[in-house]
């Protein structure tokens, strides 16, 4: 029975011959070399993102909610998980005394209504 091949599974291409005759790589490739160079001196010179505050929202039967982005309108809550989906629930599901406890255990700021 025949097996499919892929074309990532072949085998690895044959080395080029100017770098196994000690020639130096033609100039497309010197100047591909020389921008890979550059760009790894500037992600080692570049501070590092913050890390994205993640929020978490505790339910009044227990369970949590991770956001990474929310707003408050009117009696709603509104967030943004890890994944980019936004969701909307009622305030009053919310447990708001355990939420912002949760957070400041945690070195987050939320702002909830009092």
């Amino acid at each position: 029975m025949p097996v499919p091949m892929y074309a990532d599974q072949g085998a690895p291409p044959p080395p080029d011959d100017s770098e196994a005759a000690g020639q130096p790589p033609p100039p497309d490739q010197t100047a591909a070399r020389d921008s890979d160079n550059n760009l790894r001196d500037r992600m080692r010179a570049e501070p590092l993102p913050p890390e994205e505050t993640e929020y978490v929202f505790v339910r009044r039967d227990g369970s949590l909610i991770f956001a990474v982005g929310y707003s408050l309108i009117n009696d709603r809550l509104q967030y943004v998980t890890a994944e980019g989906l936004r969701r909307t629930i009622p305030l009053n599901t919310l447990d708001l005394g355990a939420t912002q406890q949760f957070n400041e255990q945690r070195g987050v700021a939320i702002r909830l209504p009092a």
